[in-house]
């Protein structure tokens, strides 16, 4: 981190252009790193800080919901942007390794530090445990009641299914005459 004083000054921690951002359940995911120039421990915080999207049956918000593993696990569509780098998914296409990717160029930048990196990814680590959207309120709880986890076959195939939904939505428009393609012209 460039915190510290150079020839009589303070110097400021640089900020960089990011979007971190995906779709969850109904447009709940914070836009608080939507566009905009954060420094390092910005972005830190905002990928550590709870989501606050996890509820038990009772409607009692469950803590430890990390921002960071909606991003590796949404069904849905979602944007990492890094300077001039944008890594985008679509329904049934989120990935832990795109999030690695994510965090470590910011790192290799320098704009993280080494514990922060370390942190982030012990997070994806857990993550990837978890794997689903689904699942991440019943890890909460089982690491709440001490008991061990494995990842769930829900896990293994949701986001095919996504996948698969999303090709019959679209086959049910293009029969329903919907969606009107027209070919690319070169």
């Amino acid at each position: 981190m460039f915190m510290g004083f150079e020839k009589g000054g303070f110097v400021e921690e640089p900020r960089v252009f990011v979007s971190i951002y995906c779709m969850v359940f109904d447009h709940e995911f914070s836009e608080e790193m939507f566009n905009k120039w954060a420094t390092g421990k910005e972005i830190y915080d905002f990928l550590m800080k709870d989501a606050g999207l996890c509820m038990d049956d009772n409607g009692q918000l469950i803590p430890g919901d990390c921002n960071l593993w909606y991003l590796g696990c949404n069904e849905k569509s979602g944007c990492l942007k890094y300077k001039d780098k944008v890594f985008q998914w679509d329904f049934g296409e989120s990935s832990f390794a795109r999030v690695i990717t994510f965090v470590s160029m910011i790192y290799k930048d320098h704009i993280f530090t080494n514990e922060q990196f370390s942190n982030l990814f012990d997070k994806i680590l857990e993550g990837r445990q978890i794997d689903c959207i689904y699942d991440i309120k019943d890890y909460l709880v089982a690491q709440k009641e001490g008991k061990a986890w494995t990842k769930t076959k829900r896990a293994y195939e949701f986001r095919a299914d996504i996948k698969r939904f999303v090709a019959r939505v679209e086959k049910h428009f293009q029969d329903e005459t919907y969606f009107h393609y027209f070919p690319t012209v070169h």
